[in-house]
């Protein structure tokens, strides 16, 4: 199936203050019900509906957001990529449920990356409050899981990395404020300047978004410092609601 696209950008809505200036609010709501687009294409504001998880994002002219519900998809093209290579969620089930992770397999120097909502509570080291003792062992699992794609924690002097992360010279960390909380690693082989492989994590109350960025061949992403960077300014356009 080949992806659907947005024709042009929902009209302007124009609202003068009693100044006299005129207010630009463009947007479109991405979605899967009734009114909503699965596909945004920029320069537009977006405000994505990802139950529980519902937020605004900003787009740059050449980038684009696909809802695939459950997940959500953001590149960096003039057009979007043809299915079978555009990044995409490849899931695994597992006794906890399912174990998921974004993947592209063409074109590994484009910026991109995939976000999956999730619940706060489905975590044990995102902060420093611990976790009922008595869990499952299914939620036990989860959060072993989730863990591992977000690893860090929140603490009083901000986000610091987890041991799960991996050793400090194979990645750049960055810890997010402003429209939300949370932080992004950039993973990096020691002789290669790209990025092989893109974390990130927000949480607003019981609200967190987990994205990433892999390859899914042997060949590992390529992602520039140039991509990294634009993955960056659109991470932290990203505002909860």
């Amino acid at each position: 199936m080949k992806p659907r696209y947005l024709h042009g950008l929902l009209p302007g809505l124009f609202a003068l203050a009693h100044t006299g200036h005129a207010v630009a609010a463009d947007a479109v709501m991405v979605g899967n019900a009734t009114g909503q687009s699965p596909v945004a294409q920029g320069p537009v504001e977006a405000s994505v509906d990802m139950t529980p998880c519902r937020f605004s994002m900003t787009l740059s002219q050449d980038q684009w957001l696909q809802f695939n519900s459950p997940d959500l998809v953001f590149v960096a093209a003039k057009q979007l990529p043809e299915t079978s290579s555009a990044p995409h969620l490849s899931q695994a089930q597992t006794s906890s449920g399912y174990e998921w992770n974004f993947e592209k397999s063409a074109n590994l120097s484009q910026a991109w990356f995939g976000v999956m909502c999730e619940n706060a509570g489905s975590f044990s080291t995102l902060t420093t409050q611990k976790p009922p003792s008595d869990e499952t062992i299914e939620l036990q699992l989860l959060r072993e899981s989730n863990d591992r794609k977000c690893p860090a924690t929140l603490t009083d002097h901000g986000w610091v990395p987890t041991p799960l992360a991996g050793n400090p010279q194979t990645y750049a960390f960055e810890s997010l404020e402003g429209k939300s909380s949370g932080f992004i690693i950039g993973y990096h082989h020691k002789q290669q300047p790209q990025f092989s492989r893109i974390a990130f994590c927000l949480i607003q109350g019981e609200q967190v978004l987990i994205g990433s960025a892999e390859s899914g061949s042997a060949t590992p992403l390529a992602i520039s410092t140039e991509g990294f960077e634009q993955i960056k300014t659109a991470v932290r356009s990203i505002a909860f609601q």
